[in-house]
């Protein structure tokens, strides 16, 4: 049975449906990516399965828990955790302050998973005094990553990691992700970089106008003609 489980959802914002039924799922340890052309629902996707978007319709399933529908402060408590692509770190605290904000349900010692987020970000060690706001765009999504981890989360809701991101900074955070999902941790992302995520997602779901397109392997998707010209540029 799949860790996290989206079967059939519908909803948008307002009285509006982006979503019409989507349906998708992640298991144990697992790298899943969506990619779409843009306005395709990918985004409202992930934050309909953490509960920041209404669904209409549809269930949401994650560790045999129903979700849907769910306030996110609840959801996080189940080890789902969701770092958005824009205003995700506090701008005014320190590296080290925002990671601490990260652990803010734990009652026992974060020692631990403030030393594995620093291993996994050297360059967020290097700077833990250093205020966010103060960061590269790549750095701060390492710190809003890391904040997401230190809640020893089961399965991570990236969305657009890279987005406005150096071709150098991409691969860094790519590298970071394939490096946390070998820790167990699963990873379901939303991303534009399609051809490089595929590259070494296991699996993928194609988008378009807020329905299942495509769905298969990350390598079968990126060998597939119609994913190529239609959605990865030819």
């Amino acid at each position: 049975m799949p860790l996290l489980e989206a079967t059939a959802l519908v909803g948008g914002y307002g009285g509006a449906d982006i979503l019409h039924g989507v349906s998708l799922t992640v298991d144990a340890g697992e790298i899943v990516v969506i990619i779409g052309p843009n306005g395709a629902g990918k985004s409202t996707a992930l934050k309909a399965v953490f509960g920041l978007v209404r669904v209409r319709q549809g269930h949401v399933r994650f560790d045999g828990n129903e979700i849907a529908n769910q306030r996110p402060d609840r959801i996080v408590r189940l080890g789902l955790c969701y770092v958005p692509q824009e205003k995700n770190v506090f701008a005014g605290l320190s590296v080290h302050e925002n990671l601490e904000m990260g652990a803010f349900i734990r009652t026992d010692d974060i020692g631990s998973e403030l030393a594995r987020v620093y291993e996994i970000f050297p360059a967020l060690n290097e700077r833990r005094g250093t205020r966010a706001g103060d960061l590269s765009g790549g750095q701060r999504q390492m710190v809003a990553i890391g904040r997401a981890l230190m809640l020893k989360p089961k399965v991570l809701l990236l969305d657009e990691p890279t987005a406005g991101l150096s071709p150098r900074m991409i691969e860094l955070i790519f590298d970071r992700i394939k490096e946390i999902n070998r820790l167990g941790i699963g990873v379901l992302m939303v991303e534009q970089n399609a051809k490089f995520a595929l590259s070494f997602a296991h699996r993928g779901y194609v988008l378009a106008m807020g329905q299942n397109r495509f769905e298969d392997t990350g390598p079968n998707l990126l060998a597939n003609r119609e994913v190529a010209e239609m959605f990865l540029g030819g």
